[in-house]
């Protein structure tokens, strides 16, 4: 649950850990922001690559998704969490929901094949050092009580009432922290990369991968200006 005691830990632990990294922090800005990058699922592939800085968005078709939120060239990203999402979403549409699960009313044909997504593991390499080894996606798997179109009228099974929508708090459910912290440095070289253990074998249209990582943003502390 977030509160403003851990909210100051995570603000102090950034600062650290970009002074112990040689960045002079004299003129930065520190404020609480996000990352988003999103990626098309595709049955023909079990590795995607996350776009993470805004030199991307010539580089990568998902890039062009509206909802990305990348980082700059003179900027630093200090990660206190991650979390993943699954969406049924055109890169055009603004009203994406974000699934902590694979919801089988919004996945009615891919709903079981998305386990695979859970399964995968993200790694980060930033100038060639691999700084994140291996994030296991399971984590963020979060089955609430409440879930759509299931019954809540068990009185009477055979007239049931549903619940409209799924239960969901973003402010904590399908984010893990993330200790040690890492800082991404916007002039970096860094490469994000979600690996499955095999493909999506069955998609609905529109279904995408989401990845939020949540923490300080460090405005202009790079060398680039």
């Amino acid at each position: 649950m977030a509160n403003q005691i851990a909210a100051r830990m995570t603000f102090e632990n950034a600062r650290a850990l970009a002074a112990s990294q040689g960045f002079g922090l004299q003129a930065a800005k520190c404020t609480q922001s996000f990352i988003r990058t999103e990626v098309a699922v595709s049955t023909s592939t079990a590795q995607y690559q996350l776009p993470i800085l805004v030199s991307a968005a010539n580089s990568s078709t998902n890039a062009s998704r509206v909802l990305n939120k990348f980082l700059n060239l003179q900027d630093l990203f200090y990660v206190s969490e991650i979390g993943f999402f699954l969406t049924v979403a055109s890169s055009t549409a603004v009203n994406g929901k974000l699934y902590t699960y694979p919801n089988k009313t919004a996945f009615p044909t891919g709903s079981t094949a998305l386990n695979a997504v859970y399964n995968g593991q993200l790694s980060i390499t930033i100038n060639n050092e691999q700084v994140l080894p291996a994030w296991d996606v399971n984590r963020s798997w979060k089955t609430n009580q409440t879930q759509e179109n299931t019954n809540f009228n068990v009185a009477a099974p055979t007239s049931p009432a549903q619940f409209a929508i799924d239960q969901a708090d973003l402010s904590c459910d399908g984010f893990y922290p993330c200790e040690p912290g890492i800082i991404l440095n916007g002039a970096a070289n860094i490469q994000a990369t979600l690996t499955l253990p095999g493909a999506v074998s069955t998609v609905d249209a529109n279904t995408a991968i989401v990845t939020v990582f949540r923490g300080i943003l460090i405005q202009n502390a790079t060398t680039v200006r």
